[in-house]
């Protein structure tokens, strides 16, 4: 939204019979006088559509943050479990917290208010008669599309209430006065993901495909529609948390566990008729794919050859990427959490640093980055860094130690304000980078799971090699796409394809929920605590440990600091590494996509000289620091610095507390995850006695 977000948003703003208190919906009637201005042409429509485009911005950013970014398998935060309230719900309440926490209240009250908005909107349109042309002739109108992106609002914000509370109030008319939420009850979701999907479909075929009437993916389209019914269809034939007081009808579930806090972990027995909704949808998707695209190939040139990053280059670059579908729109001088909260941090000042403070919420499990990708995979280090900057020009290496900045443990590198063609140095968190929520891999790897469940398994294969093989180099393709792919069939073929959503999207907050919905966040979560666990036992017996996959963590490695331009490198930001172990450049090189940017040396931010980069010996292997290996980096220059030294003297933080309202007996045993928030008090209080909460919340 970088071109239309400032455009009048004070239209949608004072809509009367559109506001909310942050628990639940208070309404008033609207004027007749203003609803015929606001929506008298489809351009002041527009205006009305671009306030929802401002509101979304921020509706569920803070239950991104506390939950989303941060609670998997692969995911998480960088503080002590016990320094922000975020990390209770985040790891499955080990203690209660209030039902009035701030994040989840003020995203109930966000949702509705959206969703409310669009039945407005979409009330208004259906009595003009150019869209009910459009509609009886089957074409494709400014009415019809505003029309179906006001339909995506309501279906998005819907879909974000099931997954985060479960059942929930629904309405699918205009709320204008108090009397119709003072008898509301709660719905049933499989009503909800059935009604949403409905109108979703019918709007859909009225909407541009991305790059049509002027539709990029700061707006939602045809294309994203598809998208969203696929997703929203295999929620709905997924697993989740479903209370024991709530009616649902004639559904039959199948049941993993165990009942507690009357409540059971299930999915519906008809689950695959879901799944039949999600191929058909993404299929669609695809075939309506319009300018989107899966970026396959990297035109940067040499030292680059890294098309998955180039995804992410688009983003800092302040342009939309052909491989989104969506993207929250962000401008400069506006708050925005990338790279701020969920990519590479800084240690530098509020403003006028280089880069400014970067927070660096969004962390990785040791165990996952040294024990899932596969040394070859060009996806680990455009993910993950070993790397902060300092935020004066050069970087420093980042310490397990929990904190934030340079501490708090391995930080997403997705995005990156070095990587910046011209930095913004005004303040912290206006970067003005935006915030992707589809792209096309998702898509791709959504049909896999579909074909895959539904048992068209070369067909799911085929999508999988889409995504797979663009995360390897030419030379490994038959190695680590064909080879591996080609034996994968029944429940290995499925764990295949949800472990390559996890490589493909760690930082991008998708992982917590692929596992919910498809039954595997316990086992998972014992996996990762085990590994963790074993890997703290080897650092502490012999001060390092080996993954199973080869790749070796210790508790030292050695760092020196660097000038590249005296190594004959014209790039700070040392891209993809392109030279051998025993090169000079290697070990500034490896692992890649760190370090700063010399494209800001003519902006006068930094200057070729200065040792501003990092050479890094042991990432990988380990180097015995009391042997001559190490006795000759030290002569060269190098520091011996602690790695998994600071996992081990912060052992909690990296075991027990993982998930710690999920301890391994509660695997054991069955009980179900309780991942889902509480409804607010006011909610409660307010319904009459309609409304109470479940899953154990008071």
């Amino acid at each position: 939204m970088k071109k239309i977000i400032p455009i009048l948003c004070i239209a949608a703003i004072l809509i009367p019979g559109v506001s909310c208190k942050k628990s639940f919906l208070d309404v008033q009637s609207p004027s007749s006088v203003d609803q015929d201005f606001v929506f008298s042409s489809p351009s002041e429509t527009f205006k009305v559509m671009i306030g929802c485009y401002d509101l979304w911005r921020t509706s569920n950013g803070g239950l991104f943050y506390d939950i989303d970014a941060v609670g998997s398998d692969a995911e998480c935060h960088p503080e002590t479990y016990d320094a922000q309230l975020r990390h209770v719900p985040e790891g499955l309440y080990a203690t209660e917290i209030s039902i009035d926490y701030a994040s989840s209240l003020n995203a109930w009250a966000n949702f509705y208010k959206i969703a409310n908005r669009a039945n407005l909107i979409m009330d208004a349109i259906r009595a003009k008669p150019d869209y009910q042309a459009a509609v009886t002739a089957g074409t494709v109108n400014e009415w019809t599309h505003l029309y179906g992106e006001a339909a995506v609002f309501r279906a998005f914000s819907y879909h974000n209430l099931l997954r985060y509370f479960g059942d929930v109030p629904y309405f699918q008319t205009t709320i204008t006065t108090a009397e119709q939420t003072d008898s509301a009850r709660l719905t049933s979701r499989d009503v909800v993901y059935d009604g949403e999907i409905e109108n979703l479909l019918k709007a859909a075929t009225g909407m541009y495909r991305l790059g049509e009437g002027g539709i990029n993916a700061e707006r939602f389209s045809r294309t994203f529609a598809y998208g969203l019914i696929g997703k929203m269809a295999l929620y709905a034939g997924g697993y989740g948390l479903r209370r024991t007081d709530m009616d649902y009808g004639a559904v039959t579930f199948s049941q993993i566990g165990t009942e507690k806090w009357n409540a059971k972990y299930v999915r519906r027995t008809d689950y695959k008729k879901y799944y039949e909704i999600a191929k058909t949808n993404l299929k669609a998707c695809l075939d309506n794919a319009g300018s989107a695209y899966l970026i396959t190939t990297d035109s940067r040139g040499a030292g680059f050859n890294n098309p998955f990053q180039y995804n992410f280059q688009y983003n800092m670059n302040l342009v939309v990427s052909p491989e989104s579908l969506y993207e929250i729109g962000e401008t400069q001088a506006q708050f925005s959490e990338r790279p701020y909260a969920f990519g590479r941090p800084s240690n530098g000042g509020g403003a006028n640093s280089y880069p400014n403070k970067a927070y660096g919420q969004s962390r990785m499990h040791p165990a996952f980055y040294y024990g899932d990708y596969d040394p070859k995979d060009l996806r680990r280090d455009a993910t993950v860094t070993v790397t902060a900057n300092s935020g004066s020009a050069s970087e420093v290496i980042v310490d397990f130690t929990p904190g934030s900045r340079d501490k708090g443990g391995l930080p997403s590198n997705k995005w990156d304000e070095s990587r910046m063609p011209s930095p913004y140095t005004v303040a912290q968190r206006q970067a003005g980078v935006n915030w992707p929520q589809l792209r096309m891999a998702d898509v791709i790897l959504m049909l896999a799971e579909a074909y895959a469940e539904l048992g068209e398994e070369g067909l799911a294969k085929a999508e999988l090699t889409k995504v797979r093989g663009r995360a390897f180099a030419a030379a490994d393709q038959t190695d680590k796409v064909t080879n591996y792919i080609a034996p994968l069939a029944g429940d290995a073929l499925k764990e295949a394809i949800l472990q390559e959503r996890k490589l493909e999207f760690a930082g991008e907050g998708y992982r917590r929920e692929d596992l919910i919905r498809t039954g595997k966040l316990p086992q998972k979560i014992k996996a990762i605590r085990d590994a963790q666990i074993a890997m703290v036992a080897g650092l502490k017996a012999k001060g390092y440990y080996t993954f199973p996959n080869g790749n070796t963590i210790s508790n030292y490695i050695y760092t020196k600091a660097v000038n590249v331009d005296s190594l004959g490198m014209t790039k700070m930001l040392t891209t993809q590494n392109t030279v051998a172990e025993g090169d000079p450049s290697y070990p500034v090189r490896f692992p890649g996509w760190r370090g700063n940017s010399d494209a800001w040396i003519a902006l006068g931010y930094t200057t070729k000289t200065g040792n501003r980069n990092l050479a890094i010996q042991g990432l990988f292997r380990y180097i015995d620091p009391a042997g001559t290996e190490a006795a000759a980096l030290v002569a060269a220059g190098y520091k011996k610095t602690a790695w998994g030294a600071n996992i081990v003297a912060n052992e909690a933080q990296y075991t027990t507390n993982i998930f710690k309202g999920y301890p391994d007996s509660y695997l054991s045993s069955g009980v179900p995850p309780r991942y889902l928030l509480p409804l607010t008090s006011e909610t409660v209080a307010k319904s009459n006695g309609l409304i109470k909460n479940g899953y154990g919340f008071q």
